[in-house]
């Protein structure tokens, strides 16, 4: 095996197709009850009093507590009371609703079953072709057909900061184009997620907006929160940018498609992002086992709720798995397309 061969795996070993990252915050609570009935009590109160979307997607949490309650009194076991939990919230097919057990293992309650239009082989076979520099982990970058390509598989802040961000986009300065890749990403800081939407935008937009769960009643919410994308960054990247996105981005990731496809020189091309903003809080069940509680609403800028819908993309591109098996991405081969037809007709303009 040659070196830049070992140096390209090692670099897929990195960006890695990541579950759900738990995009939120560790809610500060007494300790849970003793009991395994008190603890469903504590579980099914707490979702009560925080859970975002009861009205949205019209559950009726009460006759679920109706239903469940006598099986966790039958429980005799942490292990069997965290199975019925895991059955009472399935309704709710809620990626950020999950359990985290005591050795830190992370136990989904929903995962969602649309197709990925991502492959890593096929990732790896075709930076290849390129100079690929791994910059940290899940953040890499090279030229293809003269543009720039980026990948972002994760905006975690334990691999890369946002001047590790920056010091991927100052590279291409002098690029006709940008081809952003986060279809791997499904989610983490949105704070680096911005950080990034912020070297494209020239001005401040909005870019969407929150309320967070506020009340007794399932459709009690606080004041509607603006999100806004501030300009940053040593220049600000005008040229054109196709963002790529699929159905394994959720998150904090669906937000900066959000910011990005507010901006006028950037099309998102690919496929609906996967459809889960949250912005969960954690909280302890009792023996080393926890859970997390979605507590926000998040819209699009147009007020598309972001829950179940995701964010569609300017340009749909369907996943062709022949084309896998050929060595083929039918999506990346798009996006360079877009970038090439927008760089001739610039061309013609100028001449």
């Amino acid at each position: 095996m040659s070196r830049r061969t070992r140096r390209l795996r090692n670099a897929a070993a990195l960006l890695l197709l990541l579950p759900v990252a738990n995009c939120g915050s560790e809610a500060t609570t007494a300790p849970p009850p003793t009991s395994l009935i008190g603890r469903f009590d504590l579980f099914w109160e707490t979702f009560d009093s925080k859970y975002s979307y009861f009205a949205y997607k019209r559950i009726n949490w009460d006759s679920l507590r109706t239903v469940y309650r006598p099986r966790a009194e039958a429980a005799t076991t942490q292990d069997e009371l965290v199975a019925v939990l895991k059955e009472m919230v399935a309704p709710l097919r809620d990626v950020h609703v999950k359990f985290t057990t005591p050795g830190g293992t992370t136990q989904p309650t929903y995962q969602p079953t649309a197709p990925i239009n991502w492959d890593r082989d096929l990732w790896l076979s075709t930076i290849q072709s390129c100079p690929w520099r791994q910059a940290k982990p899940n953040l890499g970058s090279c030229t293809m057909n003269g543009f720039a390509y980026v990948t972002v598989g994760s905006w975690n802040t334990a691999q890369f900061s946002v001047s590790d961000l920056d010091g991927v986009i100052d590279l291409y300065r002098d690029a006709p184009g940008m081809v952003i890749d986060v279809r791997p990403n499904g989610g983490g800081n949105d704070g680096l997620a911005l950080a990034l939407a912020g070297r494209f935008a020239t001005r401040r937009i909005t870019i969407g907006y929150v309320r967070y769960r506020d009340g007794p009643r399932h459709d009690d919410f606080g004041a509607e929160v603006t999100r806004r994308l501030d300009t940053r960054g040593a220049f600000q990247f005008t040229k054109p940018v196709v963002v790529l996105s699929g159905r394994a981005v959720f998150s904090s990731n669906e937000t900066f498609i959000a910011a990005m496809r507010e901006l006028p020189n950037v099309t998102i091309v690919g496929d609906t992002t996967g459809g889960s903003s949250g912005n969960p809080h954690d909280y302890p069940l009792g023996d080393g086992w926890r859970y997390s509680v979605s507590q926000w609403i998040e819209w699009t800028a147009d007020r598309r709720v972001i829950e179940w819908n995701g964010v569609p993309p300017d340009s749909f591109v369907a996943w062709d798995t022949t084309a896998v098996r050929n060595g083929r991405d039918v999506v990346l081969e798009a996006a360079l397309a877009r970038l090439g037809t927008l760089l001739s007709a610039n061309r013609r303009i100028q001449f």
